[in-house]
């Protein structure tokens, strides 16, 4: 693994993700629930992995500087359930939902949004969960679509306050933090 010093990822931020997420009953408490909603699906293995693992990097930031509970059912679910097969990849996204209706927040994380996130966007618009997006262009998408399901365009907010930049890169940016170069 890379250490980056911009990010401020250590070494071994898996490990310690998933120690957070095996202990987080410890620490719920007055924790808001924040439900985190980024791109997963691809055309390759690779890219699906790494879409599971940048939804791993959002629950990291956000369990460390939001003080939040963070909900990801594809940072893990994909390990159990086939994206590829139409059955299990609608039990995932019922799952999905199914977390997202006990979470106080949703956060719009990555640098582009896709079907299964328009989907967790319009539950959450739904059921009045405040919604923040980190990404300006993603932002824009998230209004447009809101607008044209009906909804407030005040049902999503745009972060600017630099929370972490982790949260606004999509998979693509964050991929040289946790993969080692090889010289070709």
């Amino acid at each position: 693994m890379l250490k980056n010093n911009y990010l401020n990822l250590p070494d071994n931020w898996e490990e310690i993700w998933e120690e957070m997420m095996l202990h987080r009953s410890d620490v719920t408490g007055n924790r808001d629930r924040v439900y985190i909603c980024s791109s997963f699906r691809s055309d390759t293995v690779k890219g699906m992995f790494r879409n599971m693992k940048a939804a791993r990097v959002y629950t990291f930031y956000t369990y460390i500087h939001v003080a939040g509970v963070p909900v990801a059912p594809h940072a893990y679910l994909p390990i159990l359930l086939n994206d590829h097969n139409e059955n299990e990849r609608a039990l995932a996204l019922s799952l999905g939902l199914q977390l997202l209706e006990n979470c106080d927040r949703l956060f719009v994380c990555g640098d582009r949004l896709s079907y299964g996130m328009y989907g967790e966007i319009a539950e959450a618009a739904k059921r009045k969960i405040p919604i923040l997006v980190f990404n300006w262009q993603v932002f824009e998408g998230v209004q447009a679509f809101l607008a044209h399901e009906g909804f407030s365009a005040d049902a999503a907010q745009f972060d600017d306050s630099g929370l972490h930049p982790a949260l606004m890169w999509g998979a693509d940016k964050l991929v040289p933090y946790w993969e080692v170069e090889r010289n070709a």
